[in-house]
């Protein structure tokens, strides 16, 4: 099994957090992926994985698809090799390079297809090389980049502060800071993410904990939850079984330590 996480470029790395590979030659386990608040552009250069969600039933062997922001787990079962190649956009990344609002499309699988050129498909499926593949995705993605203005970017840093920070006043600093109403935030918000404020931040709080609880191999969860702002035990239970639809004890296993979509962060070099 092989896994990496390839940085962006410096130009796209506001709007794109990573690009991750993940190949494996057995049929062997694929983390779930969590409800989430950004987008993921997965592209499947291996044999076709089945999809367990109510809409989706598979993804073919060169094809792609857009996992955008959703409220429920996505379980991807492998049926033969894998390698699968993703683009993960921040959380107002997406709507930013595209201008696709995040309502019209929340709790749902697409598509990529119609989004990219067929002449960038063509080429990303006949190529082997998997940083001439991101290169050329990088290429493809600065090029939407020029069509960014100054009021999207703006937005997105308030969205990225609410993100990153995990702060519980961080809605009201970041309200007071754009000095816009109530309405044309929120409005403005699920616009850009696909869900209201409250739920985009008690999710980034969620998986800011449970990113550090997998990168350190911890089953001791309590003063991680405390340090990202749990009240109590039954809090942090309460939405860790909503994210990932089991306890802690279950889901904070050598399995999930060592396979899952924060290890290996690194370069692959450039062509």
């Amino acid at each position: 099994m092989y896994t990496q996480h390839i940085q962006p470029s410096l130009q796209l790395n506001p709007h794109i957090a990573q690009f991750w590979l993940w190949e494996q030659h057995n049929i062997t386990f694929i983390p779930n992926m969590l409800p989430g608040t950004g987008v993921e552009m997965l592209f499947n250069f291996g044999d076709p994985l089945k999809i367990n969600t109510h809409q989706y039933s598979h993804l073919g062997t060169n094809d792609c698809i857009v996992v955008c922001p959703r409220k429920s787990l996505i379980q991807f079962l492998p049926t033969g090799k894998t390698k699968i190649l993703s683009v993960r956009f921040r959380s107002a990344g997406f709507f930013t390079l595209f201008g696709l609002p995040l309502t019209e499309i929340a709790d749902q699988i697409i598509s990529a297809k119609e989004l990219l050129p067929a002449c960038l498909l063509e080429q990303l499926f006949d190529t082997k090389n998997d940083s001439k593949k991101i290169a050329l995705l990088e290429q493809w993605l600065l090029h939407k980049l020029m069509k960014v203005t100054s009021e999207d970017t703006t937005l997105q840093w308030a969205i990225d502060k609410i993100y990153y920070h995990n702060q519980s006043d961080s809605i009201t600093e970041v309200k007071q800071q754009l000095n816009c109403s109530e309405r044309t935030f929120q409005r403005k918000f699920k616009l850009f993410t696909g869900v209201d404020a409250k739920y985009f931040e008690r999710t980034a709080r969620f998986q800011s904990t449970l990113k550090k609880l997998l990168k350190a191999q911890s089953s001791q969860y309590l003063p991680v939850a405390f340090e990202h702002g749990y009240y109590d035990q039954s809090h942090f239970i309460k939405d860790f079984k909503f994210y990932t639809q089991s306890t802690p004890s279950e889901y904070l296993t050598e399995q999930n330590f060592s396979l899952n979509y924060y290890n290996h962060t690194a370069k692959l070099p450039r062509n």
